[in-house]
């Protein structure tokens, strides 16, 4: 579909004002609402891996993975990859409003290169 931003930044961006004024909470309640969403698609997708092992394996490779994950060798990787991951720098596709502003800012460019001769 070629979406440049996701649906959710989408709804933080568009429906944000809406949101505060007219819900309780605010965005408060938008954020939990997602972190609860998040965490049940996380878990749907643990049951769908782990759905043919006996609970006892399921805790095994539960726990196995809370210590692994709790380790601080593996916590330094982690922070190197994500620091290492924000130095990155993407170049985005120009959208249609920066093409429309580029444009416009060629055509000052022009009428002040004409007014000036």
């Amino acid at each position: 579909m070629g979406f440049s931003i996701t649906p959710k930044l989408h709804g933080l961006e568009c429906h944000l004002v809406h949101q505060m004024r007219t819900v309780p909470g605010g965005m408060a309640a938008l954020i939990e609402h997602w972190w609860v969403e998040q965490y049940h698609q996380k878990a749907a997708e643990m049951e769908r891996i782990w759905a043919a092992h006996s609970y006892e394996q399921q805790a095994e490779f539960c726990a196995c993975r809370e210590q692994m994950l709790n380790n601080p060798d593996t916590m330094k990787a982690e922070a190197k990859i994500a620091e290492s991951k924000r130095q990155v720098k993407r170049r985005r596709k120009e959208s249609t409003v920066d093409k429309e502003i580029r444009i416009k800012a060629g055509r000052v460019q022009v009428k002040q290169e004409v007014q000036a001769i």
